[in-house]
């Protein structure tokens, strides 16, 4: 099987369609056409159906693209060690939780760009637990997360506590009479056991929210309160916007950055997660409504 023929089916599967794949691969749609058909072919499997909408991964397919994209990733890396020549740039495909760290991975992406100018950068934005999946079938080269990552065959590297408070549209104290009502935002499994201890001081809640930035902006359209990590509402804070709720418990819970140990790519991830250590040292978060 030629590395070749698998670029190209990772190509096919990028973009969606063979025209499109083959703009990117700067040859003719039936160079694309007779290696996916080739690659078929050794294969005995369809990798794609063909439609109105393009080319869309069969269930072969869908298998095929992790290993191939893994299998690449090698072979350029030990043509990399050798001095061979690579022609493609390096691939970094990076998930993470919007809800936390939507801004921040925004201005890590434009911080790879001007420091790491041979890579291509995919972000991608979703829950903990299926992040960690992806980085395990090598769907993602690295995720960062909350949660905490299972030991087999990932590697982890601590980030900076984020510190969660607890918030409301007017000033207002725990325990008061006159306390909002308390929106449950799901910030992850450890939270939510740090959460459970003061449960009995907060106002009945009847609204839980998955995504965080969506909560804040509920809290600030409506009188309620919720926690949410610091960093994201210190300007609003500033701006009076929002208010710190007297005498409510800071907790603080941990991030992590998590890789394959056998990412033939782990000396642009090491690059790239330095970076981001460095942003989120000296970040405020901006408000994003």
């Amino acid at each position: 099987m030629h590395v070749i023929g698998l670029r190209t089916f990772i190509a096919v599967s990028r973009t969606g369609g063979f025209n499109s794949a083959a703009e990117r691969l700067n040859i003719t749609q039936a160079a694309v056409s007779a290696r996916i058909k080739s690659l078929e072919e050794q294969l005995g499997q369809r990798l794609f159906d063909r439609g109105r909408n393009g080319a869309v991964l069969t269930a072969a397919g869908q298998l095929l693209l992790p290993k191939a994209e893994s299998i690449v990733r090698t072979w350029d890396h030990a043509t990399s060690m050798l001095g061979v020549p690579v022609s493609r740039s390096v691939l970094l495909r990076i998930g993470a939780q919007f809800s936390t760290w939507a801004q921040l991975v925004l201005d890590w992406a434009a911080w790879i760009a001007d420091a790491l100018p041979e890579t291509e950068l995919e972000l991608n934005f979703d829950f903990s637990t299926d992040m960690l999946k992806s980085v395990q079938d090598g769907r993602l080269d690295m995720a960062i997360t909350h949660a905490a990552a299972p030991a087999q065959g990932l590697h982890t590297l601590p980030l900076p506590d984020e510190a969660m408070v607890l918030v409301a549209r007017h000033p207002t104290s725990l325990n008061d009479d006159r306390m909002p009502a308390y929106v449950r935002l799901d910030w992850g499994p450890q939270f939510n056991g740090q959460i459970a201890r003061i449960a009995s001081h907060l106002p009945g809640s009847k609204l839980s929210i998955g995504n965080g930035i969506l909560g804040l902006r509920y809290i600030l359209e409506h009188d309620a309160c919720g926690y949410v990590p610091l960093r994201t509402a210190r300007s609003l804070l500033q701006q009076k916007r929002l208010y710190r709720v007297k005498r409510a418990p800071k907790f603080m819970i941990n991030g992590h950055v998590v890789y394959s140990e056998d990412n033939p790519n782990h000396l642009f991830l090491e690059r790239a997660i330095e970076g981001f250590r460095g942003l989120r040292t000296n970040s405020s978060e901006p408000a994003l409504y």
